[in-house]
This record gives C-alpha cells, structure tokens and sequence, in this order.
C-alpha cells in the first residue's frame, strides 16, 4: 500500500536516449504550505534552486487533490484557482529563484481544500552545445502539498469497518467527518479488549486523510485473536 506522508514527494522521471548520462538536479522548499483564503495569508513564497552546473528549464503547476480509498491522488488541473509567478523559468547554474504563489480560488470556503504543486524539470536542453551519441537525462519532479483553509477546523475520525484479509491482514476502513486532514501520527487503536499501536499499525501509523475522505488501511494481522465485531476506539496524542 502507498505511503503517502504529509510532506514532498519526490519523482524521479528518466529518459533514455543513449549511453552517457547527464544529471540535472532542482531544489524547491518548502515542501508543504498552508494558505489562508484572503488577506496576507493567501499568498506564499516558494524557493526554486538549481543545484547543478548547467541550466535548466522548470515549469510549475498546481493541481487541486483528492484522495481515493487506497490513498492515491486524484489530480486535477487547478491552475485558475492560483496565479503562480514564476510558472516557467530558465534558471542558470547555482541561481535561485523565489516563486510567489497567490491563492485566488472562492474565498468562503467551509472545509480545508488540498491541492499539489508541481514544479518539473522540462526535457529540453538550454543554451548547451550538442554532445556526440546520445546521453541519458534525469528529469526531477517535486510534488509538494498545499493547503487553503480557514481558521478553527478540526478533524473527526471514526472507524467505520473492519475485515480480515486472506488470514494475514487487518483492513481497517476510517473515515474523517472534519473539515482539515489528519496526519496519524502515534495513534492507538481500541478494539475491543485488544490495543493496536506502533508497529501493530504498519502501513496506517502517519499516513494522512483528507477532510471528508474515507481511507482503507491493511496492517498485519495481530498473533492474538482480533473480534472484528468488538467496540473500536481511536487514540491520538
């Protein structure tokens, strides 16, 4: 099952063109932001780095989110709900570059909205001399989260269903009710007499929910006898 962590996200996208290889790297921080819907609070600044001797080309995006049962991202395009300037820059060797993000979405808004920035090298060569055969090129793709929400939110957990998978997995199925994500972080689970934390929950233990999405976990299954049907509780520090 994916991990999906409230923090960036790195991908790293290969093109293979030939024998030799040429490593262009970016830096972009940070690597998650809150925005306010209006006022001082709905614009940001991002720091954009290349680390490397030659230029390169980026080009940034955003992309509102959602979250499937399994915790994959369902992106769709976003880039009305933002004025992001920068959105394509040639950066020289060694030269940063700040990126000012302004969220310009509805400003009543009555639950967080989550959204990724997307800042990805482009696969073009700037201003360098053409190099004999071909060459592999590493691309990078940062994948960072953002998130618009008003003051005072909070989330609400509860498991709604649990199930026991081919004898070896605890599926357990939760569901935040709130209005903001949850990162599950040193969370205990009650079921029944029996109390799951730590590495019982491997595979759920930080992972992250929307606000009002439904999420499905698989954990090991526990040596000791489980009652599915037993009262459950959540515990967070």
């Amino acid at each position: 099952m994916p991990t999906f962590q409230a923090g960036l996200r790195l991908a790293l996208v290969c093109i293979v063109a030939g024998v030799s290889l040429a490593a262009h790297a970016i830096s972009f921080t940070p690597i998650e932001m809150d925005f306010a819907p209006t006022g001082r609070g709905s614009t940001q600044i991002f720091r954009l780095e290349n680390t490397t001797p030659d230029p390169v080309a980026v080009e940034i995006s955003m992309k509102s989110r959602t979250m499937t049962r399994s915790g994959e991202d369902d992106l769709q395009d976003a880039d009305d709900q933002f004025n992001v300037f920068p959105s394509q820059v040639v950066m020289q060797p060694g030269q940063v570059q700040s990126v000012r993000v302004q969220y310009i979405g509805p400003a009543v808004l009555d639950r967080e909205k989550a959204f990724r920035l997307i800042a990805e090298q482009l696969p073009i060569d700037v201003g360098q001399a053409p190099t004999n055969g071909g060459r592999m090129r590493l691309l990078v793709k940062y994948v960072a989260s953002v998130y618009v929400l008003p003051s005072n939110l909070k989330a609400v957990l509860s498991i709604t269903k649990l199930d026991i998978l081919d004898g070896k997995w605890l599926v357990i199925t939760m569901q935040n009710q709130g209005k903001t994500r949850k990162i599950l972080k040193d969370i205990t689970i009650d079921i029944g007499a029996e109390s799951l934390s730590g590495a019982d929950l491997k595979g759920l233990e930080g992972e992250n929910i929307l606000a009002e999405t439904t999420r499905e976990f698989r954990v090991p299954l526990p040596e000791r006898p489980i009652d599915i049907k037993a009262a459950v509780r959540i515990k967070l520090l």
